[in-house]
């Protein structure tokens, strides 16, 4: 009878093993689909969506959230940097990380479009950094925005995107404030100082407020579009909201 139990309960254990690897190589099958159907789309995943919200200050993630359901969204930012029109028909607003690969994608993009349409299309930048994700992103952004305070934003921003993510140390950003003029012994007081930081946490606050989830996000007049866009898909959303803007 012992011999029996024994072998009974092997038998349970065994098939309650295989039912839990089971499971557990369907949820990896699915995960790796998911993550696969991202990166084609360029679109955030839900599993990435999981991981950002968890990556965000505590704090800052839940005040955002309360805040959000008694106020708008708080998209545009005076202190925010911008190229393109004074007084544009079609704003663009994008929430970006700089070590996405999707908003790498974008950048050019983007940029030509705007330089090319300066009269009547404003870019805003405003970041979303996710560093369990991107490494040195949050330190990216910061660096970015003491440029800004140098007025060397732009030259910045687009050294930042020729940089590989690993490289978001401060020798290399450092090294950037050189190349783009800056004041070396401004930009590192900047670094440390807390007020830039505070700035790219106001934005990841702002993001989250909008219904940011992932980067990069566009808001074209306040209509969010996520995922990398190329020229083309660029130049129709313009034309579109410059067309309803003028009715």
């Amino acid at each position: 009878m012992v011999k029996y139990g024994l072998m009974s309960l092997g038998k349970t254990l065994g098939l309650g093993l295989a039912i839990v690897l089971t499971i557990l190589l369907g949820s990896f099958v699915w995960q790796v689909s998911v993550y696969y159907r991202s990166i084609r789309s360029g679109e955030p995943n839900p599993i990435q969506r999981e991981r950002i919200r968890f990556s965000i200050d505590r704090a800052l993630a839940d005040r955002a959230v309360r805040e959000s359901q008694n106020r708008a969204p708080v998209l545009d930012d005076a202190r925010a940097p911008y190229i393109g029109a004074d007084r544009p028909v079609v704003t663009i607003i994008e929430f970006l990380d700089y070590g996405c690969p999707f908003c790498q994608a974008s950048f050019e993009p983007v940029r030509e479009l705007v330089t090319e349409r300066n009269e009547e299309v404003r870019l805003v930048i405003r970041d979303f950094p996710v560093d369990v994700l991107h490494p040195g992103a949050t330190r990216a952004a910061t660096a970015a925005r003491c440029a800004a305070d140098q007025g060397r934003f732009w030259p910045y921003h687009d050294k930042l995107f020729l940089l590989k993510q690993s490289e978001f140390t401060d020798v290399e950003l450092n090294r950037l404030a050189r190349e783009t003029g800056l004041d070396e012994g401004d930009f590192r007081v900047c670094l440390d100082d807390g007020d830039a930081l505070a700035r790219v946490n106001a934005d990841l606050e702002a993001g989250l407020k909008a219904g940011v989830e992932g980067t990069p996000t566009f808001f074209f007049n306040g209509v969010k579009v996520e995922g990398a866009l190329d020229r083309e898909t660029l130049l129709l959303m313009v034309n579109e909201f410059a067309a309803r803007a003028k009715k």
